[in-house]
């Protein structure tokens, strides 16, 4: 019997409109496919979301940042050094003014017919760079800041490459050019040296917050390799919590490889509200006394950032730390207060 001709016409349409699902079909798992191969030519497979915490969590330093110091990197053109001194020194206003400038001093300094003389200036000659020349730092205690200038030579002449400056006021005891500023030696070439600089945040209470910045000179400029808070009280009076929590904070080489690696290593404490009230308080020894918790986070040197830069999250220390380097100097901190909010 032969099939109408409207009925295969029928037929062959619904084949016609198979075989277009079909090659759909085809398409689709190709394109599928394709998409989680990645041969150069085509767009990378979608990566799945990283889980939150553990090991894929991103690695940040456990702390950073100078605080109250204001780094400012130049190139700037300048008498030598030991002129500069005998300069800051003139009875002259417009040469005191000239040297003022020179090393980079806030421009409240500079009001006619009141020229600041500084009342301590500190020269040092040390190798901070990468070459056989010295460099200088020359820092100056003014009415209501601490100047430090780094100064590079070159050749016959030199230059400042950066000033760092800290706004305290020289009736504050607690801060001089030494509290201000130590030079050590480099923990990558222990044939060098580093500046390191800590300024402090007082507030009304007593409660303080040091901060510290590590500097060297790369490539003919002043670099600030690390920054972190070194020291810190904190205190209330409210709760179960009531006291006083310590911080303390240093850099120092990881002993399994101790030129290419270091350890920023953070130690906690706290102390009683009586305990805090103890006139002894205040005295580095008994703090240290009362840090308890230890935890460590690994740097290496970065050529690309030229920092030092955590390699992982902070965690659990080596069991072969040691305590914090004799090369922090320790201030006279504010007395201790009875714990505030």
């Amino acid at each position: 019997m032969r099939t109408p001709p409207s009925r295969l016409v029928r037929t062959s349409a619904l084949t016609r409109c198979g075989l277009a699902l079909l090659t759909l079909c085809c398409l689709a798992l190709t394109s599928a496919a394709a998409a989680q191969r990645h041969n150069g030519l085509s767009s990378p497979p979608t990566a799945p979301p990283q889980a939150k915490g553990g090991a894929g969590a991103p690695i940040v330093p456990v702390s950073t940042g100078m605080g109250a110091l204001q780094f400012l990197a130049v190139n700037y053109g300048v008498p030598a050094p030991q002129s500069l001194t005998r300069q800051l020194e003139a009875d002259d206003d417009r040469t005191r003014a000239a040297a003022l400038s020179a090393i980079g001093s806030p421009p409240q300094y500079f009001v006619h017919g009141h020229i600041p003389f500084p009342h301590s200036i500190q020269l040092s000659f040390v190798d901070l760079g990468i070459t056989d020349e010295l460099d200088a730092v020359l820092t100056v205690e003014l009415d209501q800041h601490l100047v430090s200038a780094i100064l590079a030579p070159h050749g016959d002449s030199w230059s400042r490459i950066a000033t760092l400056t800290y706004a305290t006021t020289f009736t504050d005891p607690t801060t001089t050019p030494a509290t201000f500023l130590n030079i050590v030696r480099s923990l990558m070439q222990h044939e060098r040296y580093r500046a390191v600089y800590r300024t402090t945040t007082n507030a009304t209470n007593g409660d303080f917050t040091e901060n510290e910045a590590h500097l060297r000179i790369l490539n003919g400029k002043a670099v600030i390799l690390i920054s972190f808070v070194s020291d810190a009280r904190i205190c209330n009076s409210i709760g179960k919590h009531a006291g006083c929590d310590l911080t303390r904070r240093w850099l120092q080489p990881d002993p399994a490889d101790p030129t290419q690696h270091f350890l920023l290593i953070s130690a906690t404490g706290h102390l009683t509200p009586h305990e805090a009230a103890d006139p002894l308080a205040s005295a580095p020894d008994f703090q240290m006394s009362h840090l308890h918790t230890f935890s460590c986070q690994p740097y290496t040197y970065s050529d690309t950032t030229q920092r030092y830069e955590p390699t992982a999250n902070n965690g659990p220390c080596p069991t072969t730390t040691t305590a914090p380097p004799l090369d922090h100097p320790e201030p006279p901190k504010p007395a201790s207060p009875t714990p505030s909010h």
